[in-house]
């Protein structure tokens, strides 16, 4: 009889452990296959709710979408699977496809005009106010040698000078997109780099400055810290950068570095 309800009793412990394990195992499983969206790019519509889908959404591959144009898609991440991209795709499906993984950022001195051509290229994203060090004796700033951006607004052309501290030229959205005293919108604009050095002036390069809602870019980056809580400080900084260079443009290392820090004490 002992024997019998000792069998009973291990049996009864065999079926618990695997059930819980099952549960384990369903809890991961559940987990693996859901994403929590960062950022949405255009607009994008769940179709059984008719909700649009925004920042912090959990999103379930096989979840009907509707993207209201062929540009729309969104970011978004899986602490287990990484960080995905969902646009659209043919008959109404959905693409899910692996984010970029471009973590290259804008970074060196630049103390020559070759270093600064290269430096100010293509989209350039800018968080809050940047200062760029550069090379006093090729770049000399005061009132009589400065750089100044041109760009054109209401089909106007528009001349733009740059303050300077020292040997730093700061990049400061308000003063950029600001006309006649007054402030315009700040969309993402091609503008055009110029040095001017006592009469001559000297084209730098063609760039695209991208100046973030800072409370929405902080919203995004806290949605990545949140799912990779459990990774460490380079491996979220490696996954923030190549989600800024994916869907804002290329960043400037100390600009990033000193708002991580400030905002998140990452470092």
């Amino acid at each position: 009889m002992k024997k019998v309800v000792l069998s009973i009793s291990v049996l009864a412990i065999v079926i618990m452990f695997f059930s819980v394990m099952g549960n384990d195992e369903t809890k991961k499983l559940a987990a693996s296959d859901q994403y929590k969206v960062i950022k949405v790019d255009g607009k994008i519509i769940f179709q059984k709710t008719l909700v649009d889908m925004k920042q912090g959404d959990v999103f379930m591959p096989g979840t009907p979408l509707d993207f209201t144009t062929p540009a729309s898609r969104a970011a978004v991440i899986s602490n287990l699977k990484g960080r995905f991209v969902l646009s659209a795709a043919e008959e109404g499906q959905t693409n899910i496809l692996p984010a970029t993984n471009n973590v290259s950022s804008r970074a060196g001195a630049l103390i020559n005009l070759v270093d600064l051509q290269n430096h100010f290229s293509g989209k350039y994203l800018v968080i809050g106010e940047m200062k760029l060090q550069l090379g006093k004796e090729a770049f000399p700033m005061d009132d009589a040698n400065f750089f100044y951006l041109t760009y054109y607004h209401n089909e106007e052309s528009i001349r733009k000078k740059l303050t300077s501290q020292d040997d730093y030229l700061i990049l400061n959205k308000e003063e950029i997109f600001k006309v006649d005293g007054q402030s315009i919108p700040v969309t993402e604009k091609e503008m055009v780099l110029f040095y001017r050095q006592g009469t001559e002036s000297k084209k730098i390069g063609t760039f695209t400055p991208v100046f973030p809602e800072l409370t929405n870019l902080k919203g995004e980056v806290e949605v990545i810290m949140s799912e990779y809580a459990d990774k460490d400080a380079a491996t979220r900084i490696k996954e923030i950068t190549a989600y800024l260079n994916e869907f804002y443009g290329n960043p400037q290392k100390d600009n990033l570095g000193v708002w991580l820090k400030s905002e998140f004490n990452l470092q």
